[in-house]
């Protein structure tokens, strides 16, 4: 019984002093504030078009009539001008998104990025209510720069068929754009094919400028090289222009890719051997990465997209449309 007595009393000097869970306190010990902000992940850095390797004659355009005037408001609006709504488009994997995220990095403004799924509802004009909250956030926010990606399928070309359900949808989007910019909204969109987008959308005031984002050449492919393994650890003999050289008619996403099939040779390398510091990508294996990647592509693509660029050319249209690519 005095071990019965002695246990108890020893639960109960445990539970005045506050030690019942001293066990838990091992394995789960409070964090100071320094700590626990430690473990916090750190905002990711960007710099801007920094970040992004050739493009420089859009990069000029688009600093000279749309980030100048953001920055310069007070002098813009002496002017009577506002940043122009702007449609890039071309084939796929050549920065389109990539590059307007780096405008809104360089703007530093509210930036909201909206892709075809974050519109769609199942409930009858859901879509249309959808739409119509993303601009009303964007001028509780304002200034804020609204991207779409993919726009053709949010404004296909309506048909005469007052039943189907995209007319609404896209005249919503006729209404929300016309002259957003007054109220503080600054519309990007991207797209591969801008012939499916309903021409309304294209009149100027709505989207007013559009841009043909070409295939990089080959000083935009080597500039692509160097930017891609300036992060990662490589030979200092690469031959970048040959690299180039080797990749003409491959996209921005291609030749990231390629550098990414070498770095997992040379991670994986790494890891059987033990090596430290790490093996470097070299040429030959970055040559060999080339080999086994075809361009995404096609010279049959390239063909259509040369055809719809004549389409949209600035005689049929009457505004700017540039041919930019990488330059």
């Amino acid at each position: 019984m005095s071990e019965k007595k002695n246990a108890e009393k020893e639960w109960l000097r445990k539970l005045t002093t506050g030690k019942v869970v001293e066990k838990e306190e091992e394995t789960a010990p409070k964090r100071s504030a320094a700590q626990t902000k430690s473990k916090k992940s750190a905002p990711k850095r960007s710099n801007g078009f920094g970040d992004v390797a050739g493009m420089e004659e859009l990069k000029q355009m688009v600093t000279e009539g749309f980030i100048n005037v953001l920055n310069n408001q007070e002098c813009a609006k002496a002017y009577g001008i506002t940043p122009p709504s702007l449609l890039f488009y071309g084939p796929a994997g050549c920065g389109k998104t990539f590059f307007a995220e780096k405008i809104a990095d360089e703007v530093g403004i509210s930036f909201i990025k909206v892709v075809p799924d974050d519109l769609a509802s199942t409930l009858v004009h859901g879509t249309q209510e959808k739409i119509g909250e993303v601009f009303r956030k964007a001028e509780r926010k304002a200034p804020t720069i609204i991207f779409f990606d993919e726009f053709d399928a949010m404004v296909p070309q309506r048909s005469n068929d007052d039943r189907n359900y995209q007319n609404g949808e896209v005249n919503e989007f006729l209404c929300m754009l016309n002259n957003a910019a007054e109220k503080g909204i600054y519309v990007l969109a991207a797209t591969n094919h801008p012939e499916r987008i309903d021409k309304a959308v294209l009149r100027t005031g709505r989207i007013d400028e559009i841009i043909y984002v070409d295939m990089p050449d080959v000083r935009a492919r080597e500039s692509l090289f160097r930017l891609e393994l300036s992060k990662l650890p490589a030979a200092e003999d690469i031959d970048f222009g040959r690299l180039a050289d080797l990749t003409q008619g491959y996209n921005c996403s291609d030749i990231s890719y390629i550098v990414k099939m070498a770095s997992r040779k040379m991670f994986n390398a790494s890891i059987r051997e033990k090596d430290k510091p790490y093996k470097v990508i070299t040429q030959s294996l970055l040559e060999d990465s080339i080999s086994h990647k075809s361009p995404s592509v096609s010279s049959r693509e390239l063909r259509e997209f040369e055809r719809v660029r004549s389409e949209f050319s600035p005689k049929d249209e009457g505004r700017k449309q540039v041919a930019i690519g990488f330059c």
